[in-house]
């Protein structure tokens, strides 16, 4: 992730680690040296205080946690298998979008997969950015894409590429489109995710497209997770689906985004 400006205290710093530890079972003392922009001393000394507190235990060149990883986001695997009628008419609907010789991001989760199964045969050239495998080996059927993806960490559970090598490589690009997946968004707090790994990520591409949509079953309305990626206002198009009431539909109009309803 982006290192600080400002390095935080132990404190903090203690307390940013144990959520990762939480999400994601284990820590690396590279990764958080440059998260926290701090020396790898520091960290050590960190992870050997949270060591003491039994919550971990320190390895080489990191920790791992003494407890599984939390289950707050859900497999891809699993999260295929839900509403996947509804994610292939949102992909369809998102791909009319593409146009050839575009450079387009597409975020990793089981509805920007459908964007790349939908894409037209018959471009002549795109090139597709993405942090995930899944997304990735989709446009292997394609000759006319370049894929490229950045380096980084392997999240298992997303099946995401994460880290700070991760954000330097997607800062290299000026996309026309970003696809974003979320959790959740809503009026307040736009758009959000669960996860400390893969928020940097998730603003880092929104920084570098020019134009920002949304994918997005009508269901994630009004859901609200921990982190935040970026206010609604940021976000170009939504589409989703016709499970979004039409009074939130305006809503969302109103803040000054496209509605694309998916039939």
């Amino acid at each position: 992730m982006m290192a600080n400006p400002t390095p935080p205290i132990a404190a903090e710093r203690q307390k940013i680690i144990l959520t990762i530890l939480k999400q994601e079972g284990v820590v690396r003392t590279a990764e958080l040296c440059e998260m926290l922009n701090v020396s790898a001393v520091t960290i050590r000394s960190d992870l050997r205080d949270l060591a003491k507190t039994g919550v971990c235990e320190v390895v080489w060149g990191g920790a791992v946690s003494k407890t599984p990883p939390t289950e707050a986001e859900t497999k891809l695997d699993q999260r295929s298998k839900i509403n996947p009628e509804s994610k292939k008419r949102i992909g369809a609907k998102a791909a009319e979008l593409i146009e050839v010789g575009q450079t387009i991001i597409l975020d990793a989760g089981s509805t920007t997969v459908e964007i790349v199964n939908h894409l037209p045969h018959d471009l002549d050239y795109l090139r597709v950015v993405t942090p995930a495998l899944n997304v990735a080996v989709a446009t292997t059927h394609y000759p006319y894409i370049e894929l490229v993806m950045p380096g980084g960490v392997l999240r298992n559970l997303t099946r995401s590429l994460v880290g700070p090598q991760t954000l330097r490589s997607l800062e290299m690009f000026n996309a026309d489109w970003l696809f974003l997946a979320s959790g959740g968004f809503d009026l307040e707090h736009g758009v959000t995710t669960g996860n400390i790994m893969e928020v940097e990520v998730k603003r880092t591409m929104v920084q570098q497209a020019a134009r920002v949509v949304l994918v997005a079953d009508g269901a994630k309305f009004g859901r609200v997770l921990s982190l935040n990626v970026t206010p609604l206002a940021a976000i170009d198009i939504l589409i989703t689906d016709d499970q979004m009431r039409d009074a939130d539909i305006q809503a969302v109009k109103a803040a000054g985004v496209t509605v694309i309803q998916a039939d």
